[in-house]
C-alpha cells in the first residue's frame, strides 16, 4: 500500500477539483469588477484566499521537481504577480507609477487560463499544426490580396466614393480603400446600399462580397474542424474520476446495461447526502455513523472513435467515454482504471471462440493497475470461469451468463407465471434483493450483544417482523468468523462470509452455515455479519440495519395463545408440549380475528409445479446447453425435442453447437438432419436433436413434435444471427400457432409457450395471435404464453451484481440445484356460491407461513398483477389473491403439503414436535 501523502500536498491536490476551480474563477472575476470601494472592502479576504492558493501552488511546484514544465513556472509567476496586485501598492507608489496598477490588476484574468489549461494546450497544439497554418495562411493571403488588388484598381482609376463614411472627400488614402475592400469581404452587410454609385464600385463591392461569402464558409469549415479536433483531444485526456464504475468492452451495444446502471444510481440518489436525522442519532444517541454514497460517475472504454449515441440522453451527464484497446495500459489510464471501485468487463461477441481470451487479457491489464477494485467479468464458456478467477485474483467475480440464463429460462418452465415476479425483481423498476454488511469491530460487538440465551442467538422471526415494519422482506443473513472491513475507496466485500437464505429452515448438514451454528429460526449473534432483504431501494434495508445496531431491530416476543409464553426463536421447551388438539383449539378460537382468518386461508395454499414431461425447443442460443442441463436435473425423465437450423455457421458452426449439447458427430460428419440424433440426459431423461438447412425451422419443429406425444411446453429461443432476431422469433411463433389451429400439431390439456425476445414490447403483438380457443384448448388458462427478454435480464443481473455485494451467489442458489427456490403457492379458487370473507394483510401472511418454512415475497392478484414487497396499507381481500410467490425449499414444501400451521411466532420447539423442521 502506497504511503500517504503529506497534508499540504493532499490539500494542494484539491486545487484541481471542479468546485475549487469554479470558486477561484468567481473570486477573480469579482476582484476586477469596476465597482468603487469593492476591492478595498474585500482585499483582506482576497489576500488570505489567494495567499493560501499561492502557498499550495508552491508546494506542488516543489514536489514535481524536474518534472515541472515551463508552463507551470510561467503560471506560478503570474500567480505571484496577481497576488501582489491585491496589496495596497497605490499607497506606496507615487502618482506616476500608480497609473500602471490597473494593468497589473488585469493580469489576474490571465489566471483564468490555468483553469482551462488543458483546453488551451490542446487548442494551441491544433492551431499550430502545419496543415492548419497553411489553411489559415491561404485564407489570409486571399483576403488581403483581393483587398489590395481592389484598392490598387480604385486608386489608379481615381474613382470618387465614400470609402470611410465621411462622404466622397478628396483626401481619401490608399489605406482607406484597402479597409473598404476588406469590409466588403468581411460581411455582406457592407455591400453598397444602392446602385447610384460608380459602376466599377458597384461591381467591385458585389464581387468582393460574393467571394467573401465563400471565404467565410471556408473559415467556418476550418473552425468546425478545429472544434472537432479539440473535442477529440478532450476524449484523449484522463477522465479524472476516482471511486467510479468502469465498463470495458463493446459499450456501443451495451445501452441497456448503462441505462440500468444510471437508473439504479438514480433510484438511490437519497444516499448521496447525509441526513440530519442520522447525524442526530450518531451525535446524541450514539448510533452508527452516517455515511454518504458517491455520485453516479461512470467511464466507458470502447474501440470506436465516436461515443455511443445514448450518452447524449439527459441522465448520462456523469458518464464519460474514452477510446482505446482494453489491454493497453495507456487506454486504461484514460478511464481512471487505477482509481475505479468496480469494473465490468464485457465479452466481445465478434471475438468468437476467443472471447474469453480477450476478456482475460483485459482483466490482466486492469489488475496490473488496480488490485483493490471489484471486477465483474462476463464469461462465455463455463469451463473458463475458474481460469478467469485465477487471473483476476481476490475481488474478481466471473459471471457465467449463459449458465445463469439457462437456469433462468428453466425456472420459467417449472414455475409458470414467475416471469411477472422477475420483471419486478430483476429490473430497476420494482423491489430487488439488497445486502447490508456490518462493518468494523464496533458494529460486530453491538450485534453480538443482541444475542439471547446461553447460545447467544437471535430469533429470525422477530428480526423479520421488525424488518417488515421498515418495508423490508428479510430473506437471509450472512454469517462468518472474520470481521468485515472496508478501506477508503473500496467496496464492501462478502468474501469470507457465508450466505444463509431462508433462516426459517435448517441449512444442509455439513454446509458452511451449519458449521457456523446456523439452526432453523435461530441466528448465532456472534457470527452474524450481514443481512439479505428485498426492498424498493437499499435505503430501507440500510435503515433496518442501523436500527438493529441500536437495539430496535428485534421485535418484542409475542405471547403464545394468550398465555404469555415466549414465542421467540429461543422459546422454552414447554412450547413444544402443545398437543395437536390444543393447538387446533387455539386456532379455532382465534379464527375469528384477522390473524386467525389469515392462518386458515394460508393453510389452503398449495405449491404448484408445472407438469413437464415433453418439451419442444426451437432454435439455438448460447444458453441452450445450460437450459438442457437444468431441465434434466429439475425434471427427471424429461423428453426434449431440439430443432436447430444450420444458419449462423459464420458465427458458430453447427458442429460446434452440436458439440456444446453433447451430440457426437456421425461417422461421415453429416448433421442429424430430419432423422434426428438421440442424446441421453441425467436422471432418465433424453433429448432428440433435429437439424435443417433451410429457413422454415418452425415447420420442421411441428413435424418433429408430431412424431411423439403432445408437448407440455414449447420454447422458442432468440438466435443471435439475423437482421432482426425478434422478427424471426415472432414468425416462428405465428407458424407454430397456425399449426395448432389447423390441427396439424396435436396438443395436450395444457401447453406453456416460452418465447425469448430481445425486446418484450416487440413481441407483445404475438400474444393476440396465439388464441387458446382457436387452438382448441378448453379455456384461456390452458394455453400460457410467456415472453422474456434475456438480454434485459442479463444486463440488469450484471449491473445488480456490481452494485450489491453477494447477489451473484444469491441467484446461484435461487436458480441452481439443492438450495432455496422461488416457488408459486396457489390459492384454490372459491367454488360456486362460496365466498371468501376477510382480508389478508401481508405481515399476517408472513407470520402464518412461517411454520411451513416459507417467506412470502409477492402476491399475484386476480387481474394478473404481481405485488412484490407490498407497501404497507389496507389489507387485500382474500378473493383477489390468486397466488403467493415465496422463498422456500421447493421439494420439501411440496412434501409438507397444505398442513395447518401452528399458531404463534417463531415457535421452533413447537414446530419440532408438530411440524418437524426441514433439513437437508
Amino acid at each position: 500500500m502506497a504511503p500517504r501523502q503529506p497534508l499540504l500536498l493532499r490539500l494542494a491536490g484539491g486545487l484541481e477539483t471542479r468546485p475549487v476551480k469554479a470558486a477561484l474563477s468567481l473570486l477573480i472575476l469579482v476582484s476586477v469588477l469596476p465597482i468603487q470601494g469593492l476591492e478595498d472592502e474585500l482585499r483582506p479576504y482576497f489576500l488570505g484566499i489567494f495567499g493560501v492558493e499561492l502557498l499550495l501552488r508552491a508546494a506542488l511546484l516543489r514536489q514535481r521537481g524536474r518534472e515541472r514544465s515551463r508552463l507551470d513556472v510561467v503560471l506560478f509567476a503570474f500567480d505571484v504577480i496577481a497576488w501582489l496586485s491585491f496589496l495596497p501598492l497605490e499607497r506606496l507608489l507615487d502618482a506616476h507609477a500608480a497609473h500602471a496598477l490597473p494593468v497589473l490588476r488585469l493580469t489576474r484574468l490571465f489566471l483564468l487560463l490555468r483553469f482551462t489549461r488543458e483546453i488551451a494546450i490542446d487548442l494551441y497544439a491544433i492551431m499550430t499544426r502545419r496543415e492548419l497554418l497553411e489553411q489559415f495562411g491561404l485564407v489570409t493571403l486571399a483576403v488581403w490580396g483581393l483587398a489590395f488588388g481592389a484598392s490598387v484598381l480604385l486608386s489608379h482609376l481615381a474613382i470618387s466614393h465614400d470609402y470611410d463614411g465621411r462622404g466622397p472627400v478628396p483626401d481619401t488614402t490608399f489605406f482607406d480603400r484597402i479597409w473598404w475592400s476588406f469590409r466588403q469581404l468581411e460581411s455582406a452587410d457592407n455591400l453598397v446600399a444602392n446602385l447610384h454609385v460608380h459602376p466599377v464600385v458597384a461591381v467591385l463591392s458585389l464581387g468582393l462580397t460574393m467571394v467573401g461569402v465563400f471565404i467565410t464558409s471556408f473559415i467556418i469549415g476550418i473552425g468546425a474542424n478545429v472544434v472537432d479536433q479539440v473535442v477529440r483531444a478532450a476524449r484523449r485526456r484522463p477522465v479524472g474520476y476516482a471511486g467510479h464504475a468502469l465498463v470495458i468492452g463493446p459499450v456501443h451495444e451495451a445501452e441497456m446495461l448503462v441505462q440500468e446502471f444510471v437508473r439504479l444510481y438514480e433510484r438511490h440518489r437519497a444516499l448521496r447526502s447525509i441526513r440530519l436525522s442520522e447525524l442526530w442519532v450518531w451525535l446524541v444517541r450514539r448510533g452508527p455513523p452516517p455515511t454518504r454514497h458517491a455520485l453516479p460517475r461512470m467511464a466507458l472504454l470502447g474501440t470506436e472513435d465516436d461515443p455511443p449515441a445514448y450518452l447524449y440522453a439527459p441522465r448520462m451527464r456523469w458518464v464519460a467515454y474514452r477510446t482505446g484497446d482494453s489491454a493497453q495500459p495507456e487506454a486504461l489510464g484514460l478511464v481512471g482504471a487505477a482509481g475505479a471501485k468496480r469494473a465490468l468487463i464485457l465479452a466481445r461477441p465478434d471475438a468468437g471462440p476467443d472471447a474469453d481470451a480477450v476478456t482475460a487479457m483485459a482483466l490482466s491489464s486492469f489488475r496490473t493497475q488496480n488490485r483493490r477494485g471489484h471486477v465483474f467479468v462476463e464469461v462465455q464458456e463455463s469451463k473458463n470461469r475458474d481460469l478467469l478467477q485465477a487471473v483476476g485474483g481476490p475481488g474478481t467475480y466471473p459471471l457465467d451468463m449463459q449458465r445463469f440464463l439457462g437456469f433462468f429460462l428453466c425456472q420459467h418452465l417449472i414455475t409458470p407465471g414467475v416471469e411477472a415476479l422477475y420483471t419486478d425483481l430483476m429490473t430497476a423498476d420494482g423491489s430487488e434483493f439488497y445486502t447490508h454488511i456490518f462493518l468494523g469491530e464496533e458494529a460486530v460487538r453491538t450485534v453480538v450483544a443482541l444475542g439471547e440465551g446461553p447460545g447467544g442467538e437471535i430469533s429470525f422471526s422477530r428480526m423479520a417482523r421488525a424488518a417488515c415494519q421498515n418495508n423490508v422482506i428479510l430473506a437471509g443473513v450472512f454469517l462468518g468468523d472474520a470481521v468485515p472491513e472496508r478501506r477508503a475507496g473500496e467496496l464492501v466485500s462478502t468474501e469470507g462470509l457465508v450466505q444463509w437464505l431462508n433462516p426459517l429452515l435448517d441449512p444442509p448438514e455439513g454446509s458452511p452455515a451449519w458449521a457456523l451454528g446456523a439452526r432453523a429460526g435461530r441466528v448465532p449473534a456472534r457470527r452474524l455479519r450481514g443481512l439479505i432483504g428485498v426492498s424498493a431501494t437499499y435505503a430501507p434495508l440500510r435503515r433496518y440495519g442501523r436500527e438493529l445496531l441500536m437495539g430496535r431491530g428485534i421485535a418484542p416476543a409475542e405471547a403464545a395463545n394468550g398465555a404469555g409464553a415466549s414465542a421467540d426463536g429461543a422459546g422454552a421447551s414447554a412450547d413444544g408440549a402443545l398437543a395437536d388438539g390444543a393447538g387446533a383449539a387455539a386456532n379455532d378460537a382465534g379464527a375469528t380475528d384477522g390473524a386467525g382468518a389469515t392462518r386458515a386461508w394460508a393453510a389452503t395454499l398449495s405449491p404448484r409445479q408445472s407438469r413437464l414431461d415433453r418439451v419442444l425447443i426451437v432454435g439455438y442460443s448460447p444458453a441452450l446447453p445450460s437450459l438442457l442441463h437444468a431441465l434434466a436435473q429439475f425434471v427427471p425423465g424429461i423428453e426434449v425435442t431440439l430443432v436447430l437450423g444450420e444458419r449462423g455457421d459464420e458465427r458458430m458452426p453447427l458442429a460446434d453447437r452440436l458439440a456444446s449439447l453433447g451430440v457426437a458427430p456421425a461417422p461421415d460428419g453429416a448433421p442429424p438432419g430430419q432423422a434426428g440424433a438421440r442424446l441421453d440426459l441425467p436422471l432418465g431423461g433424453s433429448a432428440t436433436v433435429y437439424t435443417q438447412h433451410g429457413h422454415d425451422l418452425a415447420s420442421l419443429a411441428v413435424r418433429c413434435a408430431a412424431r411423439g406425444a403432445p408437448a407440455s411446453a414449447a420454447v422458442f429461443l432468440s438466435e443471435p444471427e439475423g437482421l432482426d432476431r425478434d422478427a424471426r422469433t415472432a414468425m416462428r411463433l405465428i407458424r407454430f400457432a397456425r399449426a395448432l389451429e389447423s390441427g396439424e400439431l396435436a396438443h395436450g390439456a395444457r401447453l406453456h409457450v416460452l418465447a425469448e425476445f430481445s425486446s418484450v414490447a416487440k413481441g407483445e403483438h404475438v400474444r393476440s395471435l396465439l388464441d387458446a380457443g382457436k387452438c382448441g384448448f378448453a379455456g384461456p388458462d390452458r394455453l400460457r404464453l410467456s415472453l422474456v427478454s434475456t438480454e434485459r435480464i442479463k444486463n440488469y443481473f450484471m449491473v445488480h451484481s456490481a452494485f450489491v455485494p453477494g447477489v451473484t451467489t444469491l441467484y446461484d442458489e435461487l436458480l441452481g440445484e439443492g438450495g432455496q427456490d422461488l416457488v408459486r403457492i396457489e390459492a384454490p379458487p372459491p367454488g360456486p356460491g362460496e365466498g371468501v370473507n376477510g382480508a389478508i394483510a401481508f405481515e399476517e401472511l408472513r407470520a402464518a407461513l412461517e411454520p411451513r418454512g416459507v417467506i412470502p415475497m409477492a402476491l399475484e392478484l386476480d387481474d394478473g398483477a404481481v405485488l412484490l414487497n407490498p407497501e404497507p396499507g389496507p389489507a387485500l381481500a382474500a378473493a383477489r389473491i390468486r397466488a403467493v410467490y415465496a422463498l422456500a425449499r421447493g421439494r420439501d414444501l411440496a412434501a409438507y403439503g397444505a398442513r395447518q400451521p401452528e399458531e404463534g411466532e417463531g415457535r421452533e420447539a413447537a414446530r419440532g414436535e408438530q411440524a418437524p423442521r426441514i433439513s437437508a
